[in-house]
């Protein structure tokens, strides 16, 4: 498997793989549930469209990102 560098509170388009053309962020929601939320949107000042996901830990995130086949551009 192929290394995505993942960030968290921010976000990143994604270039390639499932949700192409999308905005996702990545979020540590560990105090609350003890996992991570994956907020997806396709547009960032109007969305119409997107959704989110959970995971139980930073292992299952990665395993998300890199079965999703995501090459993803972080934005500032």
């Amino acid at each position: 498997m192929t290394h995505i560098e993942l960030e968290l509170e921010r976000y990143g388009r994604i270039l390639s793989g499932f949700y192409e053309g999308y905005f996702v962020k990545l979020h540590d929601d560990s105090d609350v549930t003890g996992g991570f939320y994956i907020y997806l949107v396709n547009d960032l000042s109007a969305p119409t469209d997107g959704g989110d996901y959970w995971v139980e830990d930073r292992a299952a995130l990665e395993e998300f990102a890199e079965s999703s086949q995501w090459r993803i551009e972080w934005l500032d």
